[in-house]
Order: structure tokens, then C-alpha cells, then sequence
């Protein structure tokens, strides 16, 4: 393929240095175009540092340069839907750092920009593209476990205290479940290939920032099936799946953060354990190689921005519970649906 995607990005955000940069520069069709910030000497900086072929004095001017084919937005969550909005009205493909907004309703102008401007838009989600959710999909699917009645699945870690980084600010989208809770639905949602019906959840929040801590989410989905998502800032790392079957159990270590890891899928039959087996792979490689070659290509994307508005659908709801501490109905007549199998 001699056409490559130029991709720019927004921001010097530690997503972007640890995992998207590396991951487009070992990609088979992507080329870092550009890159802004609100510094510019710090993007002029990344731009000699990581092999930019420019740097921009602002992000307009990034999202409206013309060499520029897509955008990856790693920004504060309250600036993702303005600028995944800019970066579409002036023509650009758009891939989203999770979560996708702030709520349904600015996913929902997002989609309405990516559909006017003719343009792809999808939310980072990178571990649905590590070969070990490949596989975890398909063994399910392939009835390995039976009906899968319940999915555990938590994502928590120790966060350090900096004033100055945007998930101590509720206004800007901080908190647990914006930053790690959103996986655990999310692969809930894929696993029962399904919405939720009804979201309960409770949370602890921290006193002097107003952000949740810990919080925990059941969800219901159609036919009796569950799911539990943890998510927390000061809680020892976890990042797992258990997904309960009604003739075994199948489990991951490392659901979301598997990137530099060989990992296993450990499924469990009666008495009989079986591990399977998964070499390491760049997730964030395979995510921004499939969304180039939907650019380039125009084929479809496997989890198009339907997916994420449903996802926020579920995040929404799981702040109100907290707020009125009751359970939450999601009318079936609101989802998009969006995973292409």
C-alpha cells in the first residue's frame, strides 16, 4: 500500500506519547503528519522528538491543514466533542480518545458532524482490537461456556494526586468512571451483544474534588443476564474479565491492558482448566491500522460511532443512579447499536 494515512494529533497527552505515537510509527499506513498545543514550543518539540513531519502554533490550524487526513484526540474529555466537531467540519476523519464525550447528547452532535461532513469517527477503544478479545468474543459466541448469565469485569487502580491533570475536575470529566469505568460496560455490552435495560450504581466521591473514587455499576441486561463494573482510583490494580456461562467460566488478567503482555484466556469446565494461549501485540497498532485502512479503503468500520453513543447512553444513566440512588431505565427506542460483526 503505497498511500498512507497522515494522522494529526491534538495535544502532547501521555496516551498519545506512550501508545498512539509508537503505535502509528510502527504502522503498516500511517505517517505522524502533525501535531499542536497549547505550548508551542512543546509541540515544536514532540515534532523533532518523535518525527513529526510539522508542528502547528494552534489546534484550528492543525485541523485545518489540508495534509492532514485524520485527527486522534487524546484532549480533556469536556474538549473532545468540540474538537473531534472542528477537526469533521473541516473534512477530517476522527478518532476519539474514550470516553467519547461528556454525554449522549454531545455524541450525538458529534455523529451529526461526522454524517454532514461524509467522515469516519470512532472511539479509542483499543483492547477490542487485541487478538485476546478476538478470541474471547469467539469463544463465547462458539457456545464454549454455554449462555453467559453473568459478566465481572473491573478496571481500578492507585491514582496519584495531581492538581493540575483534568480527572481531579469533574467539570472537565474526571473521576473513575468516566476514565476506567467506561471499559467494563463497554465490554459488557459486547460480550451480551446487547443494551442494558436498567443501570444501578453507587460511587464514593472524594470529598475536596468532587470526583468519584470507587464505583460500582449492575447492570441488567435482557433475559435475567448481569453484569458488575468496578471501576476506582484507589484500589489495587485490576483489569479483568470473568464472564460466568452456564457450562463454565472464562477469565482475563489483563482485559484492557494487555498491550506489552503474552496473556491467556483461562476457561473453566467442570474440573477441567484450559489456557489459551495469546502472543503480545500492539493493540493501539491494530486500532489505528483498521481505522486507516476504513480511510483509506472505505471499508466499514467494525465499531462505528453508534457503539459509542450507546455506551455513553449507559455511562449517562450510571450518574444519574448515583445522583438519585436509584435505579435507572434505558428505553430500548435510544440505542444506535453499531458493532459490525
Amino acid at each position: 500500500m503505497d498511500r498512507k494515512v497522515n494522522w494529526g494529533i491534538l495535544g502532547c497527552a501521555g496516551i498519545a506519547e506512550k501508545a498512539f505515537i509508537p503505535a502509528v510509527r510502527e504502522s503498516r499506513n500511517g505517517v505522524l503528519a502533525g501535531i499542536a498545543a497549547r505550548d508551542v514550543s512543546r509541540a515544536r518539540d514532540w515534532a523533532a522528538r518523535f518525527g513529526f513531519l510539522k508542528s502547528h502554533r494552534t489546534y484550528q490550524e492543525l485541523v485545518e491543514d489540508p495534509a492532514i487526513d485524520a485527527i486522534y484526540n487524546p484532549l480533556p474529555n469536556d474538549l473532545h466533542a468540540e474538537w473531534s466537531i472542528r477537526a469533521m467540519r473541516a473534512g477530517k476523519h476522527v478518532l476519539c480518545e474514550k470516553p467519547m464525550a461528556m454525554n449522549a447528547l454531545e455524541v450525538r452532535a458529534m455523529i451529526g458532524a461526522a454524517e454532514s461532513g461524509g467522515v469516519l469517527l470512532m472511539e479509542g477503544f483499543m483492547y477490542k482490537f487485541h487478538p485476546q478479545m478476538e478470541k474471547t468474543l469467539a469463544l463465547i459466541r462458539e457456545g464454549n461456556i454455554g449462555e453467559v448469565r453473568a459478566v465481572h469485569s473491573s478496571f481500578t487502580f492507585h491514582f496519584e494526586r495531581d492538581g493540575a491533570n483534568y480527572r481531579w475536575f469533574p467539570a472537565m470529566g474526571g473521576g473513575a468512571l468516566y476514565d476506567v469505568g467506561c471499559y467494563p460496560i463497554s465490554l459488557a455490552r459486547l460480550i451480551f451483544g446487547a443494551a442494558p435495560a436498567s443501570v444501578f450504581a453507587r460511587a464514593r466521591i472524594d470529598p475536596a474534588t468532587g470526583v468519584d473514587m470507587t464505583t460500582a455499576v449492575v447492570l441488567e441486561f435482557p433475559g435475567g443476564r448481569f453484569a458488575q463494573c468496578d471501576a476506582s482510583f484507589e484500589s489495587q490494580f485490576q483489569s479483568r474479565l470473568l464472564a460466568v456461562g452456564t457450562e463454565g467460566t472464562l477469565a482475563l488478567d489483563r482485559a484492557f491492558s494487555a498491550k506489552d503482555f503474552d496473556t491467556a484466556i483461562e476457561v473453566v469446565k467442570g474440573d477441567r482448566t484450559e489456557a489459551v494461549r495469546i502472543p503480545r501485540a500492539n493493540m493501539f497498532t491494530l486500532m489505528a491500522e483498521h481505522f486507516g485502512d476504513a480511510v483509506l479503503e472505505k471499508t466499514p468500520l467494525r465499531y462505528p460511532a453508534g457503539d459509542a453513543l450507546d455506551n455513553m447512553h449507559v455511562i449517562d444513566a450510571c450518574f444519574e443512579s448515583i445522583r438519585t440512588g436509584r435505579a435507572v431505565e434505558i428505553p430500548n427506542n435510544i440505542h444506535q447499536g453499531g458493532v459490525v460483526s
